[in-house]
């Protein structure tokens, strides 16, 4: 995570860059929960991080899924879902590019127990409220077959707007 890139504009805060995957099987979406990161422990998130200075987004997105969840994915099985700019309190300006995928190599098992305690396959309609907001507005996004999203400013307060 140290070589994630900011990007910055001459009248805002940085805003780093993220990625994260929708993992579809049988109808059901693919969690982690968050664990001793100190930021949302005990989220659900979709897998997924900050790219690294070297990498695009879909190389991203592919090094993240192998480490949190050991699936190998092939560019070519990877679709990307949604662009949503993320405004929070907390975590601060992001940028995430999701990313879906119903096909990959490997059985997803938690790679990281020390910053996950869980993955889970949830019901679309069964999604956990603690959930963090990017991977909330991406699958609101996947869902409605939208695109881009903007979330966490005044004019844009929340998904449920």
């Amino acid at each position: 995570m140290d070589n994630a890139i900011p990007i910055t504009a001459t009248d805002s805060p940085t805003c780093n860059l993220a990625v994260q995957l929708v993992m579809v099987r049988d109808g059901q979406l693919l969690l982690t929960r968050r664990r001793d990161t100190g930021f949302a422990d005990g989220d659900w998130q979709a897998p997924g991080g900050r790219i690294k200075h070297d990498e695009d987004v879909l190389t991203g997105v592919i090094r993240e899924s192998d480490e949190e969840v050991g699936v190998q994915l092939c560019r070519e099985n990877v679709d990307m879902v949604s662009a949503v700019h993320i405004r929070s309190p907390l975590a601060g300006t992001r940028i995430v590019f999701t990313f879906h995928a119903d096909t990959w190599s490997g059985e997803p098992y938690n790679r990281e127990p020390e910053r996950c305690s869980a993955l889970q396959w949830f019901d679309f309609d069964d999604i956990p409220g603690a959930i963090l907001l990017s991977t909330r507005a991406a699958v609101d996004l996947f869902l409605r077959g939208e695109h881009f999203g903007v979330y966490g400013w005044s004019q844009h307060p929340s998904v449920d707007g």
